[in-house]
């Protein structure tokens, strides 16, 4: 009795036809999967979980902030006029010859009276230099506005408008000798020039330390050629930084009658 032969499909018998189709199905899940992955993984707007550590807290820090090393404050940058503009609601100040525009929150009082007040302070924290510069100073004291503050506060912010004659040749000789190596009491953080139509103008940024805390002061150094004005702005050294732009607008208000 002859053995019977068993059915072939392409030269291969059904248990090995059935093999060759699962691993050929296995392959395709195998690389349709990749596809699938790669397409997933390249797809924008994936998003990595967010990080649990928390920020760093700059008020903790002990050691007293450099007055150029912050964020919110180009002290170093050259001045962008188009970014100091002058708000509608400003009151207006001037004399014969002057004009300047101040925040509605600032009160002007009587710059003397003031003057001795500031004086009076600088001695009770210890600096006799600042105070006798201060009592010294031969400027004639046209305007002086106090931020509107309640009388706990320590320092009160302060605008002040003072003229005198320029008694050099040039503005740079002047700021070379009244903010150079024999200023006392101040360190200055910055100086340069200050775009103010028609005339010529420094911003000089300075700070003091006093015993109980810092004064942070932008001073706007403005002449004709002829005559010399100062705003003298003041504020504690922790405010220092959010008052400064609006410090910026008053210097940029500032202008000549005729």
């Amino acid at each position: 009795m002859s053995k019977r032969r068993g059915t072939h499909i392409f030269g291969m018998t059904g248990p090995q036809l059935a093999t060759l189709m699962i691993l050929s199905l296995i392959a395709i899940a195998i690389i349709f999967g990749g596809f699938i992955y790669i397409g997933n993984s390249s797809r924008p707007g994936t998003v990595s979980p967010p990080s649990t550590s928390e920020p760093a807290n700059p008020s903790q820090s002990d050691s007293t902030p450099d007055l150029t090393d912050i964020t919110g404050l180009s002290l170093t940058a050259t001045l962008d006029p188009s970014q100091v503009q002058i708000p509608p609601d400003w009151k207006q100040y001037g004399n014969s010859r002057i004009e300047l525009r101040v925040s509605p929150q600032f009160n002007s009082t009587d710059p003397e009276t003031e003057r001795q007040a500031r004086i009076d302070f600088l001695k009770e924290q210890g600096s006799g230099t600042l105070a006798q510069q201060l009592e010294d100073e031969i400027f004639e004291y046209r305007f002086w506005f106090n931020f509107a503050q309640p009388e706990t506060v320590q320092f009160v912010t302060s605008i002040v408008v003072k003229v005198d004659f320029l008694p050099t040749e040039t503005l740079d000789e002047y700021v070379d000798q009244a903010y150079g190596d024999s200023m006392q009491g101040y360190e200055v953080v910055n100086l340069q020039e200050y775009p103010i139509e028609g005339l010529e103008a420094r911003r000089i940024l300075l700070v003091a330390h006093l015993n109980d805390l810092s004064i942070g002061v932008a001073d706007y150094v403005i002449t004709d050629g002829v005559n010399l004005w100062i705003i003298s702005c003041w504020s504690d050294f922790n405010e220092f930084y959010t008052w400064l732009p609006e410090f910026d607008r008053v210097g940029r208000s500032f202008h000549l009658l005729h």
